[in-house]
């Protein structure tokens, strides 16, 4: 589908912010920019959140997607709002002219843009909720214009006494991000039709013994435990990692998952009643 690029202009931006662009939280929320409304250079993607229960867009870099695997996993962040508005716009202006340097414009109507932060996360440390802002460059790309961007949108926050955090590549674990990757779709039940909670219930004891038991990789130890019990192909690996997405199973993420290739590691076991 070819994107669309929609014009900077006074009834532009007054359109999207009634449309309730930039307003909302979880899955109530809407990017002020969606993959629908800008060209992009490179992948830009769509993933459903774990914590929001929506669509996420992501733009241009993978290191965007990467970051948000990341925070999915980070425990204190209960929610992720990506490309969030810096509104009103009159804010964002004055910010530029004090500290004397040229506002984002449209380049074809010269009409002011209203900038956007690349994340907003909701963080969530007991009884206290705060909102850290987080702009996701890859350290090759910052150049002088877009540090100076970057400067404006950092007092935006500062002004708000919000956190702000620039996040390159340097900050990225990507074993983390490829192991979250990695058990992503299987988090919810929806769309696994042979899977249930009652199954895996009677499952795990047998799965999480075998596996501590073996050195065999993770994939030789799940296919026989589905032949042992009469389970179609993949069944134990999925409830593998179902149970380590939801936290049923702790495991170090920082280090990479290679289940064709090395035994896993199950540190605890962590029912409702807690960790044993």
């Amino acid at each position: 589908m070819a994107k669309r690029r929609t014009a900077s202009t006074a009834s532009s931006i007054a359109r999207r912010i009634r449309e309730g662009r930039g307003e909302g939280h979880f899955a109530a929320y809407k990017p002020w920019l969606t993959i629908h409304d800008v060209p992009s250079i490179g992948v830009v993607t769509r993933i459903f959140g774990w914590k929001s229960r929506r669509l996420h867009h992501y733009l241009s870099e993978h290191l965007e997607l990467a970051h948000h695997y990341q925070m999915e996993w980070a425990e204190d962040v209960i929610d992720i709002r990506e490309q969030f508005p810096l509104l009103p716009l009159e804010r964002t202006l004055f910010i530029a002219q004090k500290l004397g340097i040229r506002h984002p414009v449209d380049p074809k109507t010269k009409y002011p843009v209203v900038m956007t932060t690349d994340m907003l996360l909701t963080i969530k440390m007991g009884d206290d909720i705060s909102f850290a802002a987080h702009s996701i460059k890859p350290s090759n790309k910052l150049s002088k214009r877009v540090l100076e961007k970057l400067q404006i949108e950092k007092q935006f926050y500062k002004d708000q006494g919000i956190d702000w955090s620039l996040i390159t590549e340097k900050q990225i674990n990507y074993d983390l991000v490829r192991n979250v990757e990695w058990l992503h779709s299987a988090r919810s039940l929806e769309g696994h039709m042979h899977l249930t909670p009652e199954l895996i219930k009677h499952i795990e004891p047998f799965l999480g013994q075998a596996i501590s038991q073996s050195d065999s990789p993770l994939t030789d130890v799940t296919l026989e435990q589905d032949f042992k019990h009469g389970l179609p192909t993949g069944t134990c690996i999925q409830i593998v990692r179902h149970l380590i997405a939801n936290r049923y199973w702790n495991v170090d993420m920082t280090k990479r998952i290679l289940p064709t290739l090395q035994p896993l590691q199950i540190h605890a076991v962590c029912h409702r009643g807690g960790i044993v």
